[in-house]
C-alpha cells in the first residue's frame, strides 16, 4: 500500500513537468516567430548594394529580418501608397519623401547620405567626354534614368532647366532606362557610351570611368529613411534606422558601397 502514494505523486508530476515543457516550447515558439516577423523597406534601387549589406547585418544581430522591396522612387511611393502596408520607405532623394509624407503614408524622416550626378563612361572614356557639350554629340549613345521614375533622372532635369541646359541633352539622349542601375548596366556591357548616375552607383563600376562636369555640381540627391503609417511595430522600424544611421554598422556599409558624403 505504501507505494501507490509514491506512484500517483510520481504520475502527476510528470504529467506537471510535460505540462511545463509544453508552456516553455509554446512560448519560444511564439517568440521565434515574433523574431521572424520582416520589416518591410520599399527601397530604391540606386541604394540595393548597401542596403542588402544592411539588411544582412541586422538579421545577424537581431533575428530580425529585413524584407527589401527595390524599385525605382516612383514605383515604390505607388507601392507603399496603394498596398497599404509595409513599414519603411527608402527613395533615392527626399522629394519622394515629402510626396510620401503630403499624401499622409509616412510620419517622420532621418537623413541619412548624398549622393551627385556623375557621368559613367566605359572603360578609358574612348569618346573623350570631358564637358558638357561633349555629351551633345550626335555620335554618343547616351542613357538616362526616365526622370518620371528615377530619382537621378529628376534631380538631374530640375537642376538642368534652370541653366537651360535639359532640353538639348534631352534631345540627344539615346534611351532611358528604368532605374539608375539599368542605365549603368547599359554602359558596362557596351549598348550605351555613357549614362548620367549617381556617384555611389557608379562606385560599382570599377571597370568603368567616371567624368565629373561642373554642370551637374548641384544635382544633389538627398538619401531619407521614412517610417511609414503602416508599420506594424513603429519602434522596431525605429531600431532599424538608429542601425542604418549608426557609424559602426549602416554608415561602414554606405561607405563600402560607394557613399562618400554621410550625416554625421
Amino acid at each position: 500500500m505504501s507505494r501507490r502514494p509514491f506512484l500517483i505523486t510520481a504520475i502527476v508530476s510528470l504529467l506537471l513537468l510535460g505540462g511545463l515543457i509544453a508552456l516553455v516550447y509554446r512560448e519560444t515558439q511564439s517568440q521565434s516567430n515574433q523574431r521572424a516577423k520582416p520589416l518591410v523597406v520599399y527601397c530604391a534601387a540606386a541604394l540595393k548594394p548597401a542596403m542588402q549589406a544592411v539588411a544582412a547585418e541586422y538579421d545577424r544581430e537581431t533575428g530580425t529580418p529585413i524584407e527589401l522591396r527595390f524599385g525605382h522612387s516612383e514605383q515604390i511611393l505607388a507601392q507603399a501608397s496603394i498596398g497599404g502596408e509595409g513599414d519603411l520607405f527608402l527613395p533615392a532623394d527626399s522629394s519622394y519623401v515629402r510626396a510620401a509624407r503630403d499624401s499622409g503614408i509616412a510620419t517622420e524622416s532621418f537623413s541619412l547620405a548624398r549622393m551627385r550626378a556623375v557621368v559613367l563612361a566605359r572603360p578609358g572614356n574612348p569618346r573623350g567626354i570631358a564637358r558638357f557639350d561633349d555629351l551633345l554629340q550626335k555620335e554618343l549613345g547616351l542613357g538616362q534614368a526616365n526622370p518620371d521614375a528615377a530619382a537621378i533622372g529628376k534631380v538631374t532635369r530640375d537642376h538642368l532647366q534652370k541653366s537651360g541646359r535639359w532640353h538639348p541633352l534631352h534631345a540627344n539622349t539615346l534611351v532611358y532606362h528604368t532605374t539608375v542601375t539599368d542605365a549603368a548596366n547599359a554602359v558596362l556591357v557596351g549598348a550605351n557610351d555613357a549614362a548620367i548616375v549617381w556617384d555611389a552607383v557608379a562606385a560599382n563600376y570599377p571597370t568603368l570611368t567616371v567624368v565629373r562636369l561642373k554642370e551637374f555640381d548641384g544635382a544633389i540627391g538627398t538619401v531619407e529613411i521614412a517610417v511609414l503609417k503602416s508599420a506594424t511595430d513603429p519602434d522596431a522600424a525605429r531600431r532599424f534606422v538608429q542601425f542604418v544611421r549608426a557609424a559602426d554598422h549602416g554608415q561602414k556599409a554606405f561607405r563600402a558601397a560607394g557613399f562618400t558624403d554621410l550625416e554625421p
